[in-house]
């Protein structure tokens, strides 16, 4: 059949394919609109070679009406304009794709599939048509009656792991889209095409998007070399990554990075499967091990994060070898590290050597948050690269904090290499942890306070030996018991059936009434604070510490009486005790070293219980989170705790400054006393370096407060001199 006399078929419901043969090439664009000069719209043309010299025109347009159309077609200067006559859509055949692939040319070929793939499903929306799927499935059949296979070697979740090859040449794809029996569809990204010198034919494999799987179809790859179609096989879909990988032989880096990055990235299944990977399968780690003058180094901690890697290593350089150290991303981009270096002394199994250790940040947020191994090179000024693999990383997001906590010590640790190094990396961990907690699971013992004046909120971390003074001295405060809820907030899960158990022996022992809510993974101080806080019912909310005991009835109403009679103030603060009744905190306030840093400091501290200084009502900068009462209003007005801060320390001053800014003030209330075992929950913080954790909260508070604390803490009266709180 030709089509010198244009012909009109159906494509698809309420679309229409015209088809029209010229004797020459056609070289300006062809028009085809109404014959009464109205627009057709909308409306896509392909011109397309045939053998014998000519073109083939393929008009498509939309035809919803149920009537006749007269239409008018024109090819330039290269053919006179011809009349189209459409007839109703019932009357209008199907089109044929042998009949129209006739006679084309490789290239016209081409060129109709690309259109029919990338051009028309998205102007007509054909995607799920099925006559059109239909016809561009018998199309493609026609093009080869065996054409190579393409394997879905493996399925995460809706994700399909797609494996074929290309001939030698054809190393870039600009499309790749799946017909089958679902339809049309495009694959997104760019596929991993390798080089394998032994063969002449490139591996390709593609990840594609598929939630069911279909009997069959075709993947069609275009490229500045031309069109390949390949034909669907499903018989190894059901394969997981893990068997996937396992089975291939020999494992490529360039592919293991690219599933890592590509798949990792789809979906929280994927990113299981990916970590899964790596850790059945992890590289060995390589160093460079030289002897005596020759240098030697390695990269022994590299955690990446949604902004980049956090580095760190050391290197034995007596002659001055070593150039750089690059960072090799997912696409084989170097990036230069900027070391922080220190000095250090290697392990005694690693021989004691005296080295020069350093820690770098590479801002590269190439989805290295779940790449376990990143690779780095090693540049010599002889020229020389040799590749470094460090060991592989942790997965679990507290370990990689603290690990993160652990790579340079304390004494080493400057503000300029905590904002440029430490910095990034904790502030994005942090994030990745509070993203990563859900909602408490909250259970009661007993029957919950009608209406609670105050809440207490006590958050809980493995250390339980206060439990039972601290539920007895609470339980038998007459005031508590009547106008208070209790609230304790297990931040080590793990230890849940535990502390259930032993609240409800206390419930019965002493006839309180208690909530516990136990967080879903350990989030820090801050966030179960805030869990608790959500929890609470009371007008007021008091945050108490584990190892806070009361030492004598009736703290509480005083704390809440401060809120109450002066509406200036903001949140209430005890006196807190050492176990020898030295005063451990009569108020908080900030105090600047030589170095410009300001830390936290407690008024008072060390000095005996009944000193008379200390045993003035006032209202100080800020009081502590071991004890302090806050009204909810107030609470939730400042959004709480923050909780970007890492695991626990300065959250409580945070929160004081909040208020401040605010408009209400900070009061110190001596006559509520509490002895305070400082610190005996975090230290069974895996995460906690004292040194480190504590330096980047106090940096990450002085960048947030600085201004504001100058301003407090010189101010010629008011707080920062103790001004009195009104009677």
């Amino acid at each position: 059949m030709t089509f010198e006399t244009p012909e009109v078929f159906t494509l698809a419901s309420g679309v229409c394919l015209v088809v029209w043969d010229l004797q020459n090439r056609a070289w300006t664009s062809p028009r085809l609109e109404e014959r009464d000069g109205g627009k057709l719209s909308p409306v896509a043309c392909v011109r397309l070679a045939r053998n014998d010299g000519g073109t083939r025109l393929l008009w498509v347009f939309r035809n919803d009406a149920n009537k006749t159309r007269e239409l008018r077609a024109s090819a330039g200067a290269i053919a006179s304009e011809t009349d189209i006559h459409v007839p109703q859509p019932d009357d209008i055949a199907f089109a044929d794709p042998r009949t129209i692939l006739k006679n084309l040319s490789l290239n016209g070929r081409a060129a109709m599939i690309s259109a029919l793939l990338n051009t028309w499903p998205g102007i007509f929306k054909l995607g799920r048509s099925r006559s059109f799927t239909e016809f561009v499935l018998r199309l493609l059949g026609e093009l080869s009656e065996d054409p190579p296979l393409a394997a879905c070697s493996a399925s995460v979740g809706a994700t399909r792991i797609i494996e074929t090859r290309l001939d030698a040449g054809c190393d870039t794809v600009l499309t790749a889209s799946l017909v089958t029996g679902n339809g049309v569809m495009r694959i997104g990204g760019s596929p991993c095409i390798l080089e394998e010198s032994s063969k002449n034919r490139h591996p390709v494999i593609l990840l594609a998007e598929m939630p069911v799987l279909p009997k069959g179809g075709y993947l069609v790859l275009t490229g500045p070399w031309g069109l390949a179609v390949r034909k669907l096989d499903f018989s190894a879909a059901g394969q997981s990554l893990v068997q996937w990988w396992n089975a291939r032989k020999p494992r490529n880096a360039r592919l293991r990075d690219y599933v890592v990055s590509v798949l990792g990235s789809r979906s929280r299944q994927a990113r299981s499967a990916v970590v899964e990977m790596q850790l059945a399968d992890p590289l060995p780690a390589r160093r460079v091990s030289g002897e005596g003058r020759l240098s030697s180094l390695a990269v022994e901690v590299a955690l990446g994060g949604e902004n980049g890697v956090l580095v760190g290593g050391w290197m034995h350089d007596p002659i001055g070898m070593v150039e750089a150290i690059d960072l090799i991303d997912t696409s084989g981009v170097s990036h230069t590290l900027e070391l922080n270096e220190f000095p250090g002394v290697l392990p005694e199994e690693q021989g004691a050597q005296r080295v020069t250790c350093f820690a770098a940040f590479a801002p590269v947020a190439n989805s290295f948050d779940i790449m376990l191994q990143p690779r780095f090179e090693a540049r010599f000024a002889s020229g020389a690269r040799h590749s470094l693999i460090p060991p592989p990383q942790p997965s679990d997001l507290n370990e990689i904090r603290r690990r993160m906590l652990s790579i340079v010590p304390p004494q080493h640790l400057a503000d300029g290499m905590l904002e440029s190094c430490l910095a990034p990396a904790l502030s994005s961990i942090q994030h990745r942890i509070r993203a990563s907690v859900g909602r408490p699971k909250v259970s009661d013992m007993g029957v919950e306070h009608a209406n609670p004046q105050v809440s207490i909120v006590i958050p809980l971390y493995r250390e339980l030996g206060f439990l039972k003074a601290q539920f007895a001295a609470l339980a038998t405060d007459p005031w508590i018991s009547a106008n208070a809820e209790l609230i304790y907030v297990l931040d080590s899960p793990e230890q849940a059936g535990d502390v259930e158990d032993l609240l409800g022996s206390f419930h019965l022992l002493f006839g309180q009434s208690v909530k516990l809510a136990v967080m879903e993974r350990n989030a820090g101080y801050a966030m179960a604070c805030n869990a608790g806080a959500r929890v609470a019912r009371g007008r007021y909310i008091a945050m108490l510490n584990s190892d806070a005991i009361p030492a004598k009835a009736g703290w509480l109403s005083l704390l809440a009486a401060c809120l109450q009679r002066d509406e200036g103030i903001g949140v209430a603060g005890a006196k807190l005790l050492y176990e020898d009744n030295a005063i451990q905190h009569a108020g908080l306030h900030f105090i600047q070293n030589q170095a410009g840093k300001w830390f936290n400091h407690h008024y008072f501290k060390g000095f005996p219980r009944h000193f008379a200084d200390a045993n003035a009502e006032r209202q100080v900068p800020a009081v502590t989170g071991a004890c302090l009462v806050v009204e909810r209003k107030t609470y939730e007005a400042v959004e709480g705790f923050t909780e970007d801060y890492v695991i626990g320390d300065y959250e409580d001053s945070d929160l004081c400054l909040k208020v401040r800014r605010s408009g209400q003030g900070i009061a110190y209330v001596p006559e509520a006393e509490l002895y305070h075992f400082e610190r005996r929950s975090i230290r069974k913080n895996a995460d906690y370096t004292r040194g480190v954790a504590s330096q980047y909260n106090r940096w990450l508070h002085q960048c947030r407060w600085e201004d504001e604390i100058k301003e407090l803490m010189t101010a010629p009266d008011g707080a920062s001199r103790g001004k009195r709180v009104a009677a």
